[in-house]
């Protein structure tokens, strides 16, 4: 006797699985597709279990032809679910997508994935026609009906199957840190269910229960690895980033892609005014409205700020269609519960893979319609965004992140020579910074990110203390240095205790404070005027000297001079050029220098690159000159055989 009743549990599964599969949304991707196929082979392969157990009951009453059909359709659904399963585990494991593996490697792969299921089918379907010449797999008999060739075609087509389950197994162990423990074994289960019902179903010939352990075993697949809500917006039951990820990067491979973006503005205040609840509502009513009259498109949604909607194989005109569509849309107030709201809507368009070539270029974009405030417009085209401003700013982010940690901070130094001592008596130590491949990256690129970032306070200190240690570690006389210009930041200026770390690096590396010299920019002085006469004024009690650095280049105001304990005025190298080219701007700085001379304090040129240059400041009256044409920003080695080669 046969027992049905695991056959037809195992149908209403599949059938549950099935239905609420297509009620969810889920991602058109690989995994996914797998997911549904392995499904419906299962499905298929419990009703076609059933069908050729009845037709061996009652053989004799059915067609010879038609035996044959369903058997030979029945091993095919059950060796189908083999590679099917290797393929669920593949595109889990996202191997095709894996820059990694080489093209020969790749090769290998799909031979030994396609190449057993093929050998499979072949023994299959040429069992009927090649009955009567040679036996394979199995056979109908006029009176027995089915009857297995315990041959070696039949062995094999179990063997492919086991290969198959092998297969799997060797996937989720070789690529095992690609996905979480919790998974892997979730899929290695389904293995020792398919092994331990094969081997009861073998032993027990009238209980059919392969194709409901199964199915059991889909169905904790289905709860615990699909999870459509992963790629599911809870608030507006749109597709989320994620989604978008997996979408658009698969599209963009494919074809174009154009993805029209909804940015909202002031979400946060009106959160805060109606309460997120409320906001919530009014973002379900935009998701709502998006889904339905965009059914044709994919519409996502990423946070409160921002909406998405995508145009596969889009034409200019599509596009142009949906964005002035949307646009007259969000001109009127959303309604919810007789509350009106007015959404402050921006929108950017971009194009793929013209203007993106993944998903993380395009999310690049967004991130800088929202945050720079050169493309906060109505409507912006992503051909009209700098992107290469973007990565630029993230990669030096990034080299300012790992700089101190992985030693790629450096400090410079160029020497300044005194017109006093006709020779070079110190220099301004000056912060160097490499990249990951030993790349400089220009100070005037990474100073301002520096700053916006704060990472330049920690900059900063490195700089200060690492021009101590050296200094705490050579004999100064004997290299005749008589001061070292260390730069002090805008943030460190703000700093009300910048005064106190100063005295206290210097006192554990006793470096006598008449040799340091504190330069303050115009900036910092315009900033924190307060601050910074009080630290001023307790360094320079202390014996620093102070100077004002770049004067010319910012704010330029004399009250920095008067007010504050500056001993020297360095002039803008920019200043120098734009004097030594022309006569009146020569009379501007003749005029400044002078002024400057008479109240007591002395000057600095910057951008000396000739010795016309230098000759002709030195008449002007500057005490000191520094430039190329004395010497680049050196290494500190280097530094120090120049001034040991200028006593």
């Amino acid at each position: 006797m046969i027992n049905y009743d695991f056959d037809i549990a195992a149908i209403l599964i599949e059938m549950i699985l099935i239905f609420f599969y297509c009620q969810k949304k889920n991602v058109p991707n690989s995994q996914n597709r797998v997911f549904l196929m392995f499904v419906y082979v299962l499905t298929f392969s419990s009703i076609m279990e059933i069908i050729t157990s009845q037709l061996k009951q009652y053989s004799s009453y059915c067609p010879m032809w038609i035996q044959w059909l369903m058997e030979c359709l029945y091993y095919t659904g059950t060796n189908t679910l083999g590679i099917v399963y290797t393929l669920y585990c593949s595109a889990i494991l996202q191997i095709r997508n894996d820059s990694k593996i080489s093209k020969r490697a790749n090769y290998i792969y799909r031979v030994a994935l396609y190449l057993p299921y093929f050998i499979a089918l072949l023994i299959i379907w040429l069992t009927p026609v090649l009955k009567n010449v040679y036996p394979l797999a199995f056979d109908i008999m006029p009176v027995q009906g089915y009857v297995r060739n315990n041959n070696i075609w039949f062995f094999m087509l179990y063997g492919i199957t086991g290969y198959y389950i092998i297969f799997g197994f060797v996937l989720l162990t070789v690529f095992k840190s690609k996905i979480s423990a919790s998974v892997r074994f979730i899929l290695s289960y389904y293995i020792f269910v398919v092994a331990g019902a094969a081997v009861l179903q073998m032993l027990n010939f009238g209980l059919l229960i392969q194709c409901f352990f199964i199915s059991l075993a889909t169905l904790i697949f289905f709860f615990s690895i699909q999870k459509p809500e992963v790629v599911v917006d809870s608030i507006t039951g749109a597709f989320n980033q994620i989604a978008f990820m997996q979408i658009a990067n698969r599209q963009i491979k494919k074809d174009k892609l154009a993805c029209i973006f909804i940015l909202l503005d002031d979400t946060v205040f009106m959160g805060n005014t109606l309460g997120f609840a409320q906001l919530n509502n009014f973002l379900k009513e935009v998701a709502q409205y998006l889904i339905t009259n965009f059914s044709y498109y994919d519409v996502f949604s990423f946070s409160q700020e921002c909406f998405c909607v995508t145009i596969k194989n889009p034409t200019e005109e599509k596009v142009a269609a949906v964005t002035n569509q949307l646009q007259e849309r969000f001109k009127k107030t959303w309604m919810h519960d007789s509350v009106a709201l007015r959404l402050y809507s921006r929108f950017c368009v971009v194009n793929c893979p013209e203007d993106a070539t993944t998903a993380e270029d395009i999310l690049d974009i967004i991130s800088m319609t929202s945050s720079d405030e050169r493309y906060k417009k109505p409507l912006i085209y992503a051909k009209d965004i700098d992107l290469e401003d973007k990565r630029r700013t993230v990669y030096i982010e990034h080299a300012l992140r790992n700089g101190l940690t992985e030693n790629r901070f450096d400090v410079y130094y160029q020497p300044i020579y005194s017109v006093a001592d006709k020779t070079l008596v110190g220099a301004e130590a000056l912060i160097r910074l490499k990249d990951e491949k030993g790349r400089f990256i220009s100070p005037e690129d990474f100073i301002p990110i520096a700053e916006k970032s704060g990472t330049i306070l920690r900059i900063g200190e490195f700089v200060y203390e690492s021009v101590c240690r050296t200094l705490s570690t050579i004999d100064i006389e004997k290299y005749g240095i008589k001061k070292i210009d260390i730069n002090l930041s805008v943030a460190q200026c703000m700093q009300e205790i910048l005064a106190e770390q100063i005295l206290s690096i210097q006192s554990i590396y006793q470096i006598p404070t008449s040799i340091i010299n504190l330069e303050i920019t115009e900036t910092a002085a315009a900033h924190t005027p307060e601050i910074l006469l009080k630290n001023m004024q307790t360094l320079a009690d202390a014996g620093f000297e102070l100077s004002l650095d770049d004067y010319g280049s910012g704010y330029s105001n004399m009250n920095y001079m008067l007010n504050l304990p500056f001993k020297m005025i360095k002039i803008d190298k920019y200043i120098v050029w734009a004097a030594y080219a022309d006569e009146k701007a020569e009379i501007a700085l003749a005029a400044t220098i002078k002024m400057i001379k008479e109240l007591g304090m002395t000057v600095l040129a910057e951008g000396v690159e000739e010795k016309d240059q230098a000759d002709w400041l030195i008449e002007l009256g500057c005490d000191y000159l520094q430039g190329y044409y004395y010497s680049r920003p050196v290494p500190k080695k280097e530094f120090l055989n120049i001034m040991l080669d200028n006593k």
